[in-house]
């Protein structure tokens, strides 16, 4: 009984870690929704956004931007199933501390 009480266990916590496991770029993406909740047109666009593992650049470091500290620096462009919408800047250190939308040039 023991033994099953433990499989269970161990099942669940790795079913929550899989389910909490998200990629940076993707946290930055959301970040950027919550910051622009008061612009409904970048919402919109943010929400339709899709990102390509390919089209993505994270660099990581020890630096500080005023005095916050940031430990990763993510690049990604995004596209919707019709369209190329941009890219994205974000700043982390350990979760999103500030996103930024870069419109296509056309």
């Amino acid at each position: 009984m023991k033994v099953i009480k433990l499989f269970l266990m161990i099942g669940a916590l790795s079913c929550s870690a899989g389910a909490m496991a998200t990629t940076v770029e993707q946290s930055c993406l959301d970040y950027g929704k919550k910051v622009m909740k008061q612009n409904p047109d970048m919402v919109s666009l943010l929400r339709q956004a899709k990102i390509d593992p390919q089209d993505v650049v994270v660099e990581r470091f020890e630096g500080k931007v005023g005095k916050q500290p940031v430990s990763t620096v993510v690049t990604a462009k995004i596209h919707s199933t019709q369209e190329k919408l941009g890219t994205i800047f974000c700043l982390v250190n350990n979760s999103p501390l500030y996103f930024h939308y870069i419109p296509i040039e056309e």
